[in-house]
């Protein structure tokens, strides 16, 4: 299958989801969220699409998804949001100092950190230090739960959470406001349609928030497109940040309906 070939990973938060170790070699790729087209529609998604997202929580999970640039809520169910998306819509929030900080989780401060930080010569670009994250995380595993950015360095393993939270890291060390966000990840291939629960970095440059995701910097050429879906970034940043995650976590779908080109 062509997801192997994708270095995937899917949201694994401490406490909350048993880790699974995988085999040396192997993708960091566990499980999925069930998604389907709607009926008749067929060819590439494009921008803007639409989607029927299934939930534990339609309240809770609108109230997330009305915080994000780039996506519409269409109508509320009992179980159900109606969306309609942009290929990369971003957390609406503003970049404040709190995004350039060290914290407990994206301690760029520590040493393993600025190590890794003293290797770039000049001013890298996001797009660089995306891939350099992709490139230092060499084991893509879910042996690790919720590391610190400080442990991802110096381990050079994990999942997307650990790519996540280490690109913050060193975007932040570089004087860039940087954050981590969960949600979704929808692929797009040629014989089908994949959904992800996924986390990824939203990094502000050239004036705007930009999602950079360093578990797959390259693209698969049967990639026809990939789709995000935020539902939240991480606004705990200290010791009870595993906690601050449950809201998120809580609106992430169990499936995504009737997916179709938007007009």
């Amino acid at each position: 299958m062509k997801l192997v070939r994708l270095s995937l990973a899917l949201l694994w938060v401490a406490g909350l989801l048993p880790a699974v170790a995988l085999a040396d070699g192997d993708t960091p790729f566990l499980s999925t969220i069930a998604i389907e087209r709607m009926p008749g529609s067929t060819g590439s998604l494009g921008s803007p699409t639409l989607s029927t997202l299934h939930v534990n929580d339609a309240g809770r999970a609108a109230a997330l998804l009305g915080q994000i640039d780039g996506l519409e809520i269409l109508t509320v169910g009992n179980e159900t949001v109606r969306i309609r998306s942009t290929a990369r819509p971003t957390y609406r929030r503003t970049a404040s100092d709190v995004d350039r900080q060290s914290s407990w989780v994206i301690d760029f401060d520590e040493e393993s950190v600025r190590a890794i930080v003293n290797e770039f010569s000049g001013s890298p670009t996001p797009a660089q230090l995306e891939r350099f994250v992709f490139d230092h995380i060499a084991n893509k595993t879910y042996s690790r739960s919720f590391d610190l950015a400080s442990r991802v360095a110096a381990t050079g393993e994990g999942d997307c959470t650990e790519h996540a939270v280490l690109l913050a890291a060193i975007a932040r060390a570089q004087g860039l406001a940087a954050r981590v966000v969960f949600g979704v990840l929808v692929l797009d291939f040629d014989d089908g349609l994949f959904a992800f629960g996924h986390a990824w970095t939203e990094i502000f440059d050239d004036g705007a928030w930009q999602i950079r995701d360093a578990t797959m910097p390259g693209e698969d050429p049967s990639l026809r497109e990939s789709r995000y879906i935020p539902l939240g970034s991480l606004t705990d940043e200290g010791p009870s940040y595993v906690l601050a995650l449950v809201e998120t976590l809580a609106a992430m779908p169990v499936r995504i309906s009737d997916v179709a080109a938007g007009d």
